[in-house]
């Protein structure tokens, strides 16, 4: 199973690399390490508070990197123009979920950092949506919007305690509770109701998108439903708009996300595969222009997911007759390789060779269908 799982992998970060260049992302490749102080100065942005550090022989602290997107942005130029479009394949050292060891964990993203626009946001969305389609199978999308939680927050007038709780809350769903909290704290209406709402306004995108309209009580909540509108517009005008969930609990931290946030789950894996968002404050926080928005797909949580999956030895066999042209039949093959697929071109139908799609040659191009051995 293992050696399946692995051969899935290396042919996921095949096709991933080649949809993520294709769009003008450039690989990004950075040290195993930083100083340690990165990350103790952006606790809060990290998965996980525990760092693994050691010192290094001039007696400085530094740390096995637990987050890319920190690196990424401390590293970017600090003026550009236009946007800045990058991919890495990483890995970064957390403390398991279980066990309370600290392992090594694979990831493959894309971050685009600069001149942010709303085509930029529908590009990286799309580009997410693409890297859970390359998994296989079934797979969903939720989406949320920081400006129209941090909206709410403002118009109810809450100090950033009574937020940070009430986040906390909100991100467990725990509407019982964030009930009793709001009331202990006399949280005036109709803003105390529509915060309880917040743990549970989750679901079909459109149906979401209706009640969360219905709530939305200042400009800066009513901005951020349009930007979701659009980008659901966007998604659906390219048959994309089925795998998308609203889902107003998934919260991050305001001190470096705002805008669009989104998480990816496929079937068969049990946790988050995806994760990602707008980070403009986090540009701030590094003193860089422009803003970023980018995800990470976690790699290791796939690795039942791949293993399960079949072991194709090409996605397509390609097959074409003697009598062909065989300078038509080179174009056309290598046309279809140029696409990012692993093709295996054969005149006939090998007996043991497994392959995703079969493709047979018309005189011109490769067109997908069955023939005779």
């Amino acid at each position: 199973m293992e050696q399946r799982s692995e051969a899935r992998r290396e042919q996921l970060m095949g096709r991933l690399r080649n949809v993520y260049e294709s769009l003008g992302y450039t690989r990004f490749s950075m040290r195993r390490f930083e100083e340690y102080a990165l990350y103790l100065e952006n606790k809060s942005f990290l998965k996980s508070e525990s760092v693994l550090t050691f010192t290094n022989p001039d007696g400085k602290l530094m740390a096995l990197k637990p987050d890319v997107t920190l690196s990424i942005v401390k590293h970017a130029r600090r003026e550009r123009r236009g946007v800045e479009k990058v991919y890495y394949k990483e890995s970064v050292y957390r403390l398991a979920s279980t066990g309370g060891e600290f392992v090594e964990i694979d990831q493959m993203g894309v971050e685009a950092l600069g001149a942010i626009d709303r085509y930029t946001v529908g590009e990286v969305v799309r580009l997410a949506i693409e890297s859970l389609r390359a998994v296989g199978g079934a797979y969903v999308l939720d989406i949320s919007h920081m400006g129209f939680v941090s909206g709410l927050m403002e118009a109810a007038g809450l100090t950033p305690e009574k937020k940070e709780r009430f986040f906390d809350l909100i991100r467990r769903k725990s509407a019982h509770e964030l009930a009793a909290a709001v009331a202990a704290e006399n949280v005036s209406q109709p803003y105390a109701g529509y915060i309880v709402m917040l743990a549970e306004l989750s679901g079909a995108f459109p149906a979401v998108l209706a009640r969360a309209q219905a709530i939305a009580v200042c400009d800066g909540m009513r901005n951020a439903l349009c930007e979701l509108a659009a980008l659901y517009d966007l998604l659906s005008s390219v048959g994309l708009s089925d795998c998308l969930q609203l889902d107003f609990s998934m919260i991050n931290d305001l001190d470096y996300y705002n805008g669009i946030v989104f998480q990816g789950y496929v079937q068969g894996a049990p946790r988050v595969v995806l994760s990602g968002g707008r980070y403009d404050h986090l540009m701030r926080r590094f003193d860089k222009e422009g803003d970023g928005i980018g995800f990470a797909l976690y790699l290791d949580e796939l690795t039942r997911v791949l293993a399960d999956k079949p072991a194709w030895d090409a996605d397509v066999l390609a097959l074409y007759r003697e009598t062909d042209d065989p300078a038509k039949v080179n174009a056309a093959v290598f046309a279809l390789a140029a696409q990012g697929l692993r093709i295996l071109a054969a005149s006939e139908r090998p007996a043991d060779v497994k392959a995703e799609k079969t493709m047979v040659f018309t005189g011109e191009t490769f067109e997908e269908g069955t023939r005779d051995a």
